[in-house]
């Protein structure tokens, strides 16, 4: 069983979405800032540098850390972009240690688990209509859509990134997302965890 999660993150919006979010997902005996942490990056570059220190140092400690790596797929392949930080993760186990850990992959932007979630950004933003935009073929799976910040900025018109994460998280409903990839990084969460 563990003692802590680390979730590193690529950004510092996506961690503002998983403070208001996980307090939601997470299971009883789990809080957020004591035994599950957000660890934003500044960018995939940081984030993927950090990998090796952090995953070989939590070997070596005395207490089972998990870890969960997020980043954004972007225009990247998304099955290469896993395998890169997998590969990343595992070279950097010490030897005949387990450090157990999930990566996923935000298909193709943040964005995509806000649009995954269209009664959210109308709780957010008064002007849009749900209804109107929730059967559009391009809004029926977010995670399809290629440019969904773009496609986002189309429907609401520009937005805070760091605040829109805050507000539409909060209005969010975990088990209503259309999101694949945001569903794929709740339930990975739950079964490290578990």
């Amino acid at each position: 069983m563990l003692d802590r999660i680390e979730i590193l993150v690529e950004e510092p919006s996506i961690a503002e979405v998983l403070r208001v979010l996980l307090p939601n997902i997470l299971p009883n005996g789990w809080k957020l800032d004591e035994n599950c942490f957000i660890r934003p990056h500044e960018g995939k570059q940081d984030l993927q540098r950090s990998l090796p220190h952090k995953i070989s140092s939590a070997g070596k400690r005395d207490i089972k850390i998990g870890f969960i790596i997020l980043q954004d797929q972007d225009s990247n392949d998304c099955r290469v972009l896993k395998q890169k930080l997998v590969d990343i993760c595992n070279k950097a186990i010490p030897k005949e240690t387990i450090v157990p850990y999930k990566v996923r992959i935000v298909c193709h932007e943040l964005e995509s688990w806000y649009l995954g979630d269209m009664f959210a950004i109308e709780q957010t933003f008064s002007r849009f209509h749900a209804a109107q935009y929730k059967n559009k073929r391009l809004f029926r799976d977010p995670d399809q859509c290629v440019n969904p910040k773009n496609e986002l900025k189309k429907i609401v018109g520009d937005y805070s990134q760091i605040a829109t994460a805050r507000e539409i998280a909060s209005h969010m409903i975990v088990e209503n997302n259309k999101s694949h990839s945001f569903i794929c990084f709740v339930n990975g969460l739950l079964k490290l965890i578990a």
